[in-house]
């Protein structure tokens, strides 16, 4: 599975423009190897809005990028809505882990969106089996340096996060692509 993390800096004033804009991504719904995309606000960054959309290899998400991907862009008038892009692909090689759903479920009954940027694999074990024990987890996905996980609520105390690297994004429903 193919990740795509992607942050854009947005202005204030700009935000409800970028909103809607996302939502023209709802064209990717069906796309060959799309799985889904969530998004929202990074909760410590309110001017960062944050997607997570997931592929189920390369060479579709390359395949999208060549055919699809500039028309749709074009269609949203996203540019001009953030000032600042970073996008990172991560390459998921364990499986990931459904808490009992299909991934469109997972996607639509998520509220909030964790992505932990470590490459200690203790520090990430640890912080994966505390989190496989919240009932709130809706899926997890490790690769070698990031784990995102996807839940309904949660909120880990700063004992638990220590000074691990992440982001909290509160996510945005109509962002939600499956």
């Amino acid at each position: 599975m193919l990740l795509k993390w992607i942050r854009c800096e947005v202005d204030e004033e700009k935000k409800a423009a970028f909103s809607a804009a996302q939502e023209t991504w709802r064209d990717l719904k069906g796309y060959p190897g799309f799985l889904g995309q969530i998004g929202g606000w990074n909760v410590t960054k309110p001017q960062e809005a944050c997607i997570l959309a997931f592929w189920e290899n390369l060479d579709y998400y390359q395949s999208f990028m060549s055919n699809k991907h500039d028309e749709i862009f074009d269609r949203s008038r996203q540019k001009g809505t953030y000032h600042k892009i970073a996008v990172d692909m991560v390459e998921v090689k364990q499986p990931a882990e459904f808490n009992h759903m299909i991934m469109s479920e997972v996607l639509q009954k998520s509220k909030k969106l964790y992505v932990i940027h470590s490459n200690r694999i203790n520090e990430k074990q640890t912080l994966s089996d505390r989190i496989k024990q919240d009932k709130q987890i809706l899926a997890t996905f490790l690769s070698e340096n990031q784990f995102a996980v996807i839940c309904t609520t949660m909120e880990l105390s700063q004992s638990e996060w220590k000074d691990t690297p992440h982001t909290q994004v509160k996510l945005e429903s109509v962002w939600t692509v499956v």
